[in-house]
């Protein structure tokens, strides 16, 4: 095979400012998608459809012909690695992973705050003048638009930007230091499937060919044959939107059972059948399986007349003792894979005593991951209390967040999952096992505001860090000047989202643009917090089914590695029951299972290999015709065709 000279490095030049142009890019597109178009979720995942889709006209259209130009000219596979990398936690920022929850949280308590909740008794005066605008009337203007000529008060935001800013770059840095120390055992001990990272490796398999100049995956006609059929469909769809001719083919629906006491929603979820068909078949065999299960205990259940509280501040569609369960299961998943990491963890901190520079593979030294993980640490709790919180409410509060995310990205990476989410976050659990009573309301403000930077988990840094680490550990060794192209994407993303969506909010008005932002989003954690002051509930019965829950959890995953003909895959369970797995995903990952399975048996691993460009092109055909409608519809004023979500 005839290669193309490599640059040493994926770190050259041209890399970066490729990566850092294109996140300039969807830190404007996807703001511009969902608040203006209110379009489909561009960047609402783990794999950010937008940077797939960018991905794919690098290398489907922009590789070949620089090739054809001379090899020079052509990027390495080294270079588009790090192109993707940046793209992918240039991502998470843009909207629900930090700016769109933080303008609309800094701002919505003080905007919504009307006689009839309270709030401006409970809430506004125990607020950190830190954390918000520093004057009302730029709060306003934000939510109603600016009066003509009159400029944005970006006066009134330096401090609050300021302060947010400082906090989730050093969270964003204990996280990446976590996936640093827990990319060994995940990618080399483990040897997690990582479904996610397929298709760009796939796209990227012979960049480095001179003698290739379209990549494999494009040539196949298998999978222009899977692309077609979610292009098709979805765009009969949309065009429905521009002439009653087009009457929609329905892709979701629900079935009522068990005497319309439960519902099934079911959705043909092309990216999520084409995903779900990289997983192992425990794995989605388990997914499939505890949801029927939840359904038929939530029918049990409510036969008999059981009902523990009301909803929580995360995932209240569910009901409550569903997902404590769900909880107590994440919980019992996160200390088992930090016990199952001790062997490599404890490697690492002697390494980190040393001082060795360890694996080369590793974006950090050992000793640089610890002590990026303490320093960063203390100064998140510092950041916490000095905004309001108790030191112990910052401490649980964080180390809750750690859990959470370190457990949701151990699924997504196993699993493929990509708008996977936790069924609590810490935020319930420390409100209502505390109490209004012994919290008060200084802290219950705080961890309102907290859910800037943990409440919409789909698209979250973890996530992001470790499918990037294991892309970038695809070299046989790591530029470790990568943790600045990373930073470089970051940084790019909140700048330029958070100017872009400041300007079309005041530009337009907020209350104009999308309502889960301006209307849902401002308002849900301080709901919640005001039903919880208004009408505390005994903890002990969701303590019950929480430990409960764990205590299940255990038990799968002693079976798993006790028993090697043990069916179900512990990971399911967490999730099952989620928003995103009943709405979007279930139905999918069924169909998945029972294909691979079929094709398995009958087949054998040469035809489930042969059509693995048929699943990939589902997914890629979705995400291109979602980013191609948000263009079309944009271009015509047509809103809400949501073609792609979670």
């Amino acid at each position: 095979m005839n290669n193309l000279q490599r640059r040493t490095t994926g770190i050259s030049l041209r890399a970066v400012l490729t990566g850092t142009v294109l996140v300039a890019i969807i830190s404007i597109v996807s703001p511009w998608a969902i608040m203006t178009v209110k379009g489909s979720q561009l960047t609402s995942n783990a794999i950010p459809i937008i940077a797939v889709f960018l991905l794919a006209l690098l290398v489907g259209l922009g590789m070949p012909f620089l090739k054809l130009l001379g090899r020079r000219f052509a990027y390495a596979r080294s270079e588009l690695i790090t192109v993707y990398v940046m793209m992918l936690v240039g991502s998470v920022v843009v909207t629900t992973g930090f700016t769109g929850s933080l303008l609309s949280v800094a701002t919505g308590v003080a905007y919504y705050a009307t006689p009839e909740n309270d709030w401006g008794a409970l809430f506004v005066p125990n607020i950190n003048q830190w954390l918000v605008p520093a004057t009302p009337e730029a709060i306003r203007l934000f939510y109603e638009g600016l009066p003509q000529g009159m400029p944005i008060p970006w006066d009134a935001w330096l401090r609050p930007l300021t302060v947010w800013i400082a906090f989730i770059l050093v969270f964003y840095w204990v996280i990446f230091c976590i996936g640093v120390l827990l990319r060994g055992q995940w990618v080399d001990h483990e040897r997690l499937v990582f479904p996610l990272t397929r298709l760009p490796l796939a796209m990227l398999e012979d960049a480095d060919d001179a003698e290739s100049q379209v990549n494999w995956l494009f040539k196949s006609k298998i999978m222009w044959l899977a692309f077609a059929i979610p292009l098709i469909l979805h765009t009969w769809n949309s065009l429905n939107n521009y002439h009653d001719a087009f009457t929609r083919i329905p892709l979701n629906g629900s079935v009522a059972m068990l005497q319309g006491l439960v519902s099934i929603p079911f959705r043909m979820n092309f990216p999520i059948l084409g995903l779900a068909y990289l997983m192992p078949t425990n794995v989605s065999l388990s997914i499939w399986f505890f949801f029927l299960l939840g359904r038929l205990q939530m029918f049990i259940f409510t036969r008999l007349g059981i009902q523990v509280g009301t909803g929580n501040v995360w995932d209240s569609s569910q009901p409550s003792w569903l997902m404590h369960e769900q909880a107590g299961g994440m919980v019992a998943l996160v200390l088992f894979v930090l016990w199952t990491a001790r062997g490599h963890l404890g490697k690492l901190w002697h390494q980190a005593l040393r001082r060795e520079r360890g694996d080369e593979r590793e974006a950090l030294s050992p000793a640089m991951a610890y002590v990026g993980l303490g320093g960063g640490g203390v100064f998140l709790l510092f950041w916490l209390t000095n905004t309001g919180l108790s030191l112990y409410v910052a401490a649980l509060l964080l180390f809750g967040a750690l859990g959470v995310f370190i457990g949701l990205s151990r699924i997504v990476c196993e699993a493929g999952i990509p708008g996977c989410q936790t069924p609590m976050v810490p935020q319930s659990f420390i409100t209502r096992g505390f109490g209004p009573e012994v919290l008060g309301l200084k802290n219950m403000t705080g961890l309102g505001f907290s859910t800037v930077w943990i409440g919409e988990t789909a698209a979250n840094m973890m996530n992001a860090v470790a499918h990037s680490l294991k892309l970038v550990s695809t070299e046989t060794a790591v530029d470790r000047r990568m943790r600045w192209a990373i930073l470089l994407a970051i940084v790019t993303g909140l700048a330029g989202s958070i100017w872009f969506t400041m300007s079309l909010a005041y530009r337009y008005g907020g209350i104009n643009l999308h309502s889960w932002y301006f209307v849902g989003l401002p308002r849900w954690p301080f709901t919640y917090m005001a039903s919880v002051y208004n009408a505390p509930e005994p903890f002990l019965p969701r303590a019950g089914f929480t430990l409960a829950g764990g205590a299940f959890m255990s038990t799968l995953l002693f079976l798993r590695h006790r028993f090697i003909w043990w069916p179900l895959h512990p990971i399911g369970f967490p999730i099952a029951n989620t928003y995103t797995i009943v709405s979007y995903g279930w139905f999918s990952i069924f169909l998945a299972w029972l294909f691979k399975t079929i094709i398995l048996k009958y087949g054998g691993i040469s035809i489930y290999r042969a059509l693995l460009p048929f699943f990939l092109g589902l997914v890629l055909g979705e995400f291109t015709t979602a980013c191609m409608w948000v263009f079309i519809d944009g271009y015509y004023g047509v809103e809400g065709n949501m073609i792609f979500n979670f």
